[in-house]
């Protein structure tokens, strides 16, 4: 099977470029916070750990919540207090989270070729 040359040429801008990867090293760490918060400690209320992950996986993990949701099924009471909904909350913020690393690293090996040809900012 050959990998098509943009798919390899995006994924080397991720692991290549240091931006993305401190992007993914800090979702990892709000991810770690995350599942101890939720292992180990129990909570009457929402805990404040999930929302570091939420904020730095925005713009895209409420909508592909609410796509894996739509997805899903109808029976949207269970599936929010159930494991389910957790289990799809997280692998939205996740699937985000690689967009956002993408969409990163494309930025910065742009920026980096266009400030090594000498082309000047304004």
């Amino acid at each position: 099977m050959r990998v098509p040359p943009w798919l390899s040429a995006t994924a080397r801008s991720v692991y290549h470029e240091r931006a993305p990867r401190i992007y993914l090293c800090l979702v990892a760490a709000a991810l770690f916070l995350l599942l101890i918060d939720t292992a180990f400690i129990s909570h009457q209320d929402a805990s404040f750990s999930g929302i570091w992950l939420l904020l730095l996986t925005l713009p895209w993990a409420p909508m592909l919540w609410a796509l894996f949701d739509a997805i899903s099924g109808p029976s949207t009471m269970e599936l929010i207090y159930g494991w389910d909904g957790w289990v799809l909350a997280v692998t939205g913020m996740l699937v985000s989270a690689l967009i956002n690393a993408v969409l990163l690293g494309v930025v910065s090996r742009y920026y980096r070729e266009r400030r090594g040809r000498g082309v000047v900012r304004p």
